[in-house]
């Protein structure tokens, strides 16, 4: 079943909990105090299902101006708005302060339902239905349906049913991530069960003995029961109002905390915000005290505007919010800002970091980040923060941690990145094209320093270049950026040594005579090896050709002897022409028979063999391995 949590909102006594009681049975005013009052002080909440099986979580928000502060408490998670208007008194200051709130909130479903119809003339509600019409003119509620209701008589009641489910079946669900969250909005105490906290879950699932984190205290907190819709659940699903009977102290948890699972969240005395001012409005000066609300909290703080030092009424800005308290958010998340005093709504709008850090107004680096965070571009922001933050790779799950992405979502946005040869990836690493293509060349520069040092050596040993890489990035990642260079035929790697793939090796015309002795004497040994001390008197320059023309003209063994390239061929022909005629295979005996050597020469070249895949050891003997 969809839920569709929505908030009904309007000016005192104007019939919002008598129309929802009309709707759902139930009586929001529960708590003695309203009762006395007549008005509702905290959140109610109630529900019922629509014709198209969807079913409306009511949470009812207080009208009066005094409890303004809860109204914007209930506004968490909320998909779609019930504005209620007194046909008698029409649009009242709360009444338009509500549909601002609700607007800076980014509620873009609304539903306008004009009550108390039956005490007033025809006329006279005529003449409120264009009040609000003239009211609204340019907002997002100038278009929105409008029927006229009387919850007493039940005139208008199913057409209002009507019209709220046909803007329901239009309501998009956004969803920061998987992870549960919920903003706490109720704490109490029942007798023989301990600690409740209410509120509606805006993701992922809670279930009972889940053990959840509550920020920012960062408390631990195990589920002993749930409520949703006054049915003990084993689960609560996203949009749910939720009561959830936890293992905590009442003492401990406030109104305004999250709970969550550990780790989903972090605490920051510092936001930076996009901000829109509504019209007819006081400026927000640099420095300003104002009063942030977010989720179910208030929280002081100071505003710092970039690039202005003003933010006039009517405008946009990008802004940092420098919090009197730590608060626990995502990016994304919405808030609204009023003025210290008196106490005016100013402004609202939405995190764009949520553990941001001190940082100058004028930063125009700081200020493309924003804008690109603003426009809720994921392909942009990702490639945005592994350009021009500290942070050069990462994992899917940290972006999607750090970024606040779903983690569905920002697999699909790395795949297309890295499909757009934007992002490259190493193991479970992401990083963009650029520095993976600077980090390249750096082993490159290493490699041709390397080879123009020793020009004989046919290469830097792979493991020593491995870390070297490693030192240069933040994680261990270099054979992964090895092999990505090898793949794209950069490098050559030959018995485990790297070199560039153009490089040769140049001998002097000294070094060719002594290749060229070698090679001879090679020859005078037929089917033995030998080592670099018994070829020249020059043994250093005579290992350092053997290492150079490892593979190509001379094939290395064991304990540091060779064979003359052409020699090992014929070794090779002959193995094979022996197993053509004794499949059983070739032990060491055998060798030394075929070859005239010793068992110590069979063992090094039989391995050999089976390296370079010509045959595999079974058993004591060696067999063809094709």
């Amino acid at each position: 079943m969809d839920y569709i949590v929505t908030a009904t909102a309007g000016h005192v006594d104007h019939g919002k909990t008598t129309l929802i009681k009309r709707l759902t049975g139930t009586d929001t005013d529960t708590a003695p105090e309203e009762k006395k009052r007549g008005l509702t002080i905290n959140l109610g909440f109630a529900y019922f299902d629509l014709p198209s099986k969807r079913r409306i979580a009511f949470v009812d928000v207080p009208g009066h101006e005094k409890f303004l502060k809860n109204m914007i408490s209930g506004l968490t998670g909320i998909d779609m708005a019930l504005l209620v208007v007194d046909a008698g008194e029409g649009v009242m200051p709360q009444t338009e302060e509500h549909a601002e709130i609700l607007t800076l909130l980014g509620i873009k479903n609304f539903v306008i339902a004009v009550t108390k119809a039956d005490t007033v003339d025809p006329e006279m509600s005529q003449l409120t239905v264009e009040d609000i019409r003239e009211h609204f003119k340019g907002t997002p509620l100038e278009t929105a349906p409008l029927v006229v209701t009387d919850a007493v008589s039940g005139r208008g009641i199913d057409q209002l049913i009507t019209v709220m489910d046909q803007v329901a079946s239009k309501v998009q669900k956004h969803r920061n991530g998987t992870n549960p969250r919920l903003n706490i909005d109720r704490v109490f105490t029942i007798k023989g069960h301990g600690t409740v906290v209410t509120g509606t879950l805006i993701d992922g699932k809670i279930k009972v003995n889940d053990n959840l984190t509550i920020y920012p205290p960062e408390l631990p907190a195990r589920v002993k029961n749930i409520q949703v819709n006054d049915a003990n659940q084993s689960v609560a699903l996203p949009d749910h109002r939720v009561a959830l009977n936890i293992d905590a102290k009442a003492s401990d948890v406030h109104k305004g905390d999250i709970i969550t699972v550990p780790g989903n969240l972090k605490t920051s005395e510092l936001l930076d915000v996009e901000l829109q001012m509504l019209p007819k409005v006081p400026a927000l000066k640099l420095n300003e005290r104002v009063r942030l609300y977010i989720g179910s909290v208030e929280v002081f703080g100071r505003i710092y505007p970039m690039q202005t030092d003003v933010v006039k009424a009517g405008t946009h800005c990008f802004a940092q919010l420098r919090l009197e308290k730590p608060v626990a958010v995502k990016n994304g998340d919405r808030f609204i800002i009023r003025t210290y005093s008196p106490m005016v709504t100013v402004s609202g709008g939405q995190i764009l970091s949520a553990n941001a850090k001190h940082h100058s107004r004028n930063n125009q680096s700081i200020f493309n980040t924003l804008k690109i965070r603003a426009s809720g571009d994921q392909l942009a922001i990702v490639q945005d923060y592994l350009t021009n933050s500290s942070v050069r790779m990462a994992t899917a799950l940290e972006l999607a941690n750090l970024l606040d992405i779903d983690g569905e979502a920002i697999q699909n946005v790395l795949s297309q990145l890295a499909s757009a040869q934007q992002l490259v990836q190493l193991g479970n690493y992401y990083l963009t094209s650029k520095y993976a293509e600077q980090l390249k060349q750096r082993i490159l520069v290493e490699l041709r320093h390397s080879q123009e040092v020793l020009p004989l050596q046919a290469g830097i040993p792979r493991p020593e270049l491995i870390s070297k890489a490693n030192d240069w990035m933040q994680y261990p990642l270099g054979s992964e950026l090895i092999d990505q260079l090898q793949d794209s035929q950069l490098i050559t790697i030959s018995n485990d040594l790297v070199a560039t793939s153009d490089f040769t090796v140049q001998l002097t015309p000294a070094q060719q005579q002594l290749k060229g002795i070698i090679v001879q004497e090679m020859h005078q040994h037929g089917l033995v090896p030998v080592r670099a001390t018994d070829l020249a008197k020059d043994v250093k320059d005579c290992s350092a050709l053997l290492a150079a023309f490892d593979g190509q003209d001379f094939i290395s063994l064991s304990d540091g002897y060779y064979f003359e390239k052409s020699v090992y061929q014929e070794i090779i022909e002959k193995v094979k022409d022996y197993l053509q005629t004794h499949p059983e295979g070739i032990g060491l005996g055998e060798y030394r028979d075929i070859t005239n050597t010793s068992r110590k020469y069979a063992m090094m070249v039989l391995e050999r063999l089976d390296k370079d895949g010509i045959t595999k050891r079974l058993n004591r003997v060696h067999v063809l391995k094709n």
